[in-house]
């Protein structure tokens, strides 16, 4: 049996209703959550494989609690949709209604694991049972790598699987039919990963502008495609989506990347991701890759004090206390380089903290929202490596026109250097500011590593997180003024006047 029916209070409504309690049954209700474990590449899993894998799983245990209470299912109507919970998924939110021989079944799938709860009608009264928290618990296992998949019931009744496979199937088969809407040409000028996102977005949109077909690799079918836009559909991670997205392409864009999530889920997408996006470029001989990499792989710990940040710096030498972000963007980032080696045709940028296009500007760098005030640490003279979106998009079309393909790095950051203080006095409004002074938030992330490490885990504010997050450096792209050729179009002031 599933962890659902396993729960004590599940199994006492169950007996209850049984046993005559609230008289005869007339209807049941299910809300369910599920989770699967985090998705590290290579080939797709059945949940990520299958469209209908939901129902399949964690779907068995509501079919049969219906069957049970209500006899005979005469009819199923179902409906899925992909509301972007879980995106891997096909579909991640479920809703069935079963026409039973004495009333009607409805279950509701959606992918929060903590969520569970059944409710029984009878003629007398009312059954409702929550998940204890051993359930949660069990539930929450489900992500471990040791448990590969939700166990279901080892012999569902034959009705019971039937129905099941009838939802399942036709799920699968709305799913097909969603696909064969976006036909793919042979070949293309452009791939853009990651396309969904804001940068990937912009790309594409500036792609189009200028008259260009693009090939966009996402992970979800968009609620409104693009004209002039075909579309392949997957994770970075599985090698045979990123295949079918690159084949025929002559430049790809490399835009995708985790941005939440552990490190299975970076690994995944960013590591393993590049790593497919790599060797389907070698294979398909593409002329030229254009990897977005990040600030994030600088040894920016390291570099205080020692100059100007330049393409010469020193990378990061202790990315897992940086964060999964900096440790895959980094190896990325060194997969690439390895590739040009090689005879990988690339080039390579390195964007400093984006802002423009849905990414907010005033972020954790720059200030946090307390309450009706912000709430910087240190004293505000941070200087910040500041890039607008449409001046990152005009450095991916340089580099594209000057046929950049030895594995050159740039920096894109704007020239005019701007602080913490600087960006709250333009687009701050009128909260009042705490300052936090700086001995004061170091004491705090020691402080925080101390349970955290008792229990083995890694605190977001560690001492060596917060040197890097609070090193006094000042940035340099000249390099990509002078040999790139780019100078910001928009600029930081510009740029700052549009977001607000």
């Amino acid at each position: 049996m599933t962890p659902f029916r396993d729960d004590p209070s599940i199994q006492r409504a169950l007996a209850a209703a049984r046993a005559g309690a609230i008289g005869e049954v007339v209807s049941v209700d299910v809300v369910r959550g599920y989770a699967y474990p985090p998705y590290e590449g290579g080939p797709l899993p059945p949940w990520y494989r299958d469209a209908g894998a939901p129902v399949r799983d964690a779907g068995v245990d509501c079919v049969a609690v219906a069957h049970e209470l209500l006899g005979r299912i005469a009819s199923a109507d179902a409906d899925w949709r992909s509301l972007g919970i879980a995106p891997n998924l096909a579909f991640d939110d479920w809703r069935v209604t079963l026409r039973c021989e004495r009333g009607l079944g409805r279950f509701e799938l959606t992918a929060r694991p903590t969520r569970a709860r059944l409710v029984i009608h009878g003629t007398t009264g009312v059954l409702r049972a929550e998940p204890s928290s051993s359930l949660l618990a069990r539930l929450a296992k489900l992500v471990r790598r040791d448990r590969p998949r939700e166990p279901v019931a080892a012999e569902p009744s034959p009705e019971v699987a039937t129905w099941v496979d009838k939802i399942a199937r036709a799920a699968e088969a709305d799913h097909a039919a969603q696909l064969a809407k976006f036909p793919r040409s042979r070949t293309v000028p452009f791939v853009v990963t990651g396309a969904s996102g804001s940068v990937g977005t912009a790309v594409v949109n500036r792609l189009r502008a200028d008259g260009h077909r693009v090939r966009a690799f996402v992970r979800r079918i968009p609620e409104t495609p693009q004209d002039g836009v075909e579309y392949v559909f997957g994770n970075l991670g599985d090698p045979v989506a990123v295949d079918t997205a690159v084949t025929g392409a002559d430049i790809v864009i490399h835009v995708g990347a985790a941005t939440t999530g552990g490190w299975p889920d970076h690994k995944g997408s960013t590591v393993v991701g590049t790593q497919n996006v790599i060797d389907a470029c070698t294979k398909s001989g593409v002329t030229q890759l254009v990897h977005i990499s990040s600030m994030s792989v600088i040894d920016w710990a390291g570099s205080s004090g020692n100059g100007p940040v330049s393409e010469a710096a020193n990378l990061e030498p202790r990315p897992d206390e940086r964060g999964a972000y900096t440790r895959a963007k980094l190896e990325a980032e060194r997969l690439v380089s390895a590739a040009v080696e090689r005879g990988l045709p690339a080039v390579i940028l390195r964007p400093g903290q984006i802002f423009g296009g849905g990414i907010p500007l005033i972020n954790g760098a720059v200030a946090r929202d307390a309450g009706g005030r912000w709430l910087v640490l240190g004293d505000g003279k941070l200087e910040l490596p500041l890039v607008y979106i449409d001046d990152v998009v005009d450095a991916i079309m340089t580099s594209i026109r000057k046929r950049l393909v030895g594995g050159e790095i740039f920096q894109i950051i704007d020239p005019e250097h701007l602080t913490q203080d600087d960006v709250l006095g333009l687009a701050g409004g009128t909260k009042p500011v705490i300052r936090v002074p700086r001995p004061i938030v170091f004491a705090l992330g020691k402080l925080s590593e101390l349970p955290l490490g008792a229990i083995g885990r890694q605190s977001p504010i560690g001492v060596y997180r917060l040197k890097s997050a609070l090193a006094r450096l000042h940035y340099e792209s000249d390099r990509a003024a002078t040999v790139l050729g780019w100078q910001p179009r928009v600029g930081v002031r510009e740029g700052i006047k549009r977001v607000q």
